[in-house]
C-alpha cells in the first residue's frame, strides 16, 4: 500500500509547475497521509488546486479501521468494477507529488522506511477518483498499477504515475479505452531513494526533516543493518 507521500514545492513554484490557480491554504506536505486534506486536481475543474481528503470517507464512516482499500485503488478494480468505471467517466483526479514513502520488511516484525523521488527532485502526478460525500466532504482515493523491478522489492503495487502529457490526456480525455490505456502506462524514469526516520509513522507530523536520510532503522527506531 501507499500511505505517504510529498508535495514540498512553494505556492509560486507549484503554481509555476502545474500551471494551475494554487489556493492561499496549500503549504507543503513532507508527511502526507489518509484522512488529510490535500492538494488534487480534478477533471472538471483542471485549471485550478482543490482540497480534497485522501480516503473515500462515505465508506470509511461505516469502519473503525484504517484499511488501505479506502486510499489505495487496484488499477483492475477502476476497469473491472461498473462503479468505477463510472466514476472514471466524471471522477478523475490527479495528485500532484514529488516523492513517496515506502516501508520495506526486513525480518517478520522489521520494517525500514524509504524514500522515493526522481533525481531532478521534479514533481509528478498520480492518477485517482474522487467523490463527493452526503456532508458535502469531497475525498480522492489514489490508483495504484503493479510494482515495477525497481519497487517490487518493497510491495506489489505502486502508485499510477503520469507524465505531463498523460497528466493532460487523463484530465481531458472522454474515451474510456484512452483512460484505460493510460493506467498502464509505466514511466520509463528510474527514482532515487534513500532511508528515513521512522518518525514518518507519525501522522500528524510535517516537517522537513522526514526527508533527510537516515540510518537503516525499523519502525521502533531500532538500528537495523538490513536495508
Amino acid at each position: 500500500m501507499l500511505d505517504r507521500y510529498t508535495i514540498t514545492l512553494k505556492p509560486d513554484e507549484l503554481a509555476l509547475v502545474l500551471g494551475v490557480e494554487v489556493p492561499d491554504l496549500y503549504e507543503p506536505q513532507y508527511n502526507a497521509a489518509p484522512t488529510k486534506s490535500l492538494p488534487t486536481i480534478t477533471s472538471s475543474e483542471s485549471d485550478k488546486i482543490s482540497f480534497f481528503s485522501w480516503g473515500l470517507m462515505a465508506q470509511w464512516s461505516n469502519n473503525r479501521t484504517m484499511s488501505p482499500k479506502f486510499f489505495n485503488l487496484p488499477m483492475d478494480s477502476v476497469i473491472n468494477k461498473a462503479s468505477y468505471r463510472k466514476k472514471l467517466a466524471t471522477h478523475r483526479c490527479v495528485i500532484p507529488m514529488d516523492g513517496f514513502y515506502l516501508w520495506k520488511q526486513v525480518a517478520k516484525k522489521q520494517q525500514v522506511p524509504h524514500y522515493f523521488f526522481y533525481p531532478d527532485k521534479k514533481v509528478f502526478s498520480v492518477a485517482g477518483l474522487w467523490e463527493e460525500g452526503e456532508d458535502g466532504v469531497h475525498s480522492f482515493i489514489m490508483i495504484t498499477r503493479p510494482s515495477n523491478s525497481q519497487i517490487s522489492d518493497f510491495q506489489e503495487d505502486m502508485p499510477a504515475i503520469m507524465d505531463a502529457s498523460s497528466t493532460r490526456r487523463w484530465l481531458e480525455s472522454n474515451d474510456q479505452e484512452e483512460l484505460q490505456e493510460l493506467l498502464n502506462l509505466e514511466s520509463k524514469e528510474e527514482f532515487i531513494s534513500h532511508t528515513v526516520g521512522p518518525k514518518i509513522r507519525d501522522i500528524e507530523g510535517n516537517d522537513v526533516s522526514f526527508l533527510k536520510p537516515a540510518p537503516p532503522a525499523d519502525q521502533h527506531g531500532n538500528y537495523t543493518l538490513f536495508t
